[in-house]
């Protein structure tokens, strides 16, 4: 990454940063200026570290790589490979990204775009952070990196040991999840919740099959990416919920669910 994206980046961060923060509404998430610079500074903190050390993973050979069989489960992704599945992956992956943009047809979530917008972004920058330094810690050879098909003297590059965790999955299970947490959150009582639950749940899988058929990962990689992606994509919105103090009682709405808390005076 060149330093001007670098900058670049950043300089979007704060800004977006600064436009959600002036911008307080009656959401279901509340923000304070420093809890996100945190935040945020954190996601863009680990995004850098993650490309630095997945940068810094050298090229080797064949010869000295040490391969090791699989478990059970994983060795049938050797055999396979499809250069089609691997598109048809991106696609999944593009059409996953873009999914939270439905939002804006709902004119509660329209109205708080840039708060949302900063959401996401700290989701994509954390799960890409720590994406990359799994990636590049467990350094775990592609399946076709053992294929008898594979080049003896062909050069393994650190792309071809990034098999665990799969980051196509873990980017489309982030996004879908974080759509998903956001309808519900704005609308609890939705009959759409359903659907759009089965949808987040649906393309990320979808995503991981598509992996796994086009021979980039196994079926560990895409359930480890699918975990990752699912995990920050939902709970990274339930750090942002908004609780209601006054005078000791606290009101604290869920999907679906309340409660009440009263701390009495000592």
């Amino acid at each position: 990454m060149k330093s001007y994206r670098i900058k670049m980046l950043l300089l979007t961060t704060l800004l977006t940063v600064v436009t959600a923060l002036s911008g307080q509404t009656n959401a279901p998430y509340h923000f304070s200026l420093k809890r996100d610079l945190l935040y945020t500074g954190g996601g863009v903190g680990l995004s850098l570290v993650g490309y630095a050390l997945h940068q810094n993973v050298p090229n080797i050979s064949r010869s000295d790589l040490a391969l090791r069989t699989p478990p059970r489960f994983d060795r049938f992704a050797i055999d396979l490979f499809s250069e089609k599945a691997a598109q048809a992956s991106d696609g999944a992956l593009f059409v996953s990204l873009g999914l939270p943009a439905l939002l804006v047809f709902s004119q509660d979530t329209r109205s708080d775009w840039a708060q949302l917008g900063l959401l996401y972004g700290e989701v994509l920058l954390f799960n890409q952070g720590f994406t990359d330094i799994i990636k590049s810690t467990v350094k775990r050879p592609r399946p076709y990196v053992l294929s008898p098909d594979f080049p003896v003297d062909q050069p393994i590059e650190s792309n071809d040991r990034a098999a665990f965790l799969s980051g196509h999955t873990s980017v489309s299970a982030a996004s879908c999840f974080f759509m998903a947490r956001v309808f519900a959150d704005y609308h609890p009582q939705s009959r759409l919740r359903p659907y759009v639950w089965g949808l987040a749940a649906g393309l990320p899988a979808l995503t991981g099959y598509l992996r796994v058929k086009a021979g980039r990962h196994y079926l560990s990689d895409v359930v480890a990416g699918y975990a990752l992606g699912a995990a920050l994509g939902y709970f990274v919105p339930a750090l942002h919920r908004r609780s209601l103090r006054v005078k000791g009682l606290q009101v604290a709405v869920g999907q679906g669910s309340a409660y009440l808390c009263y701390r009495f005076p000592n």
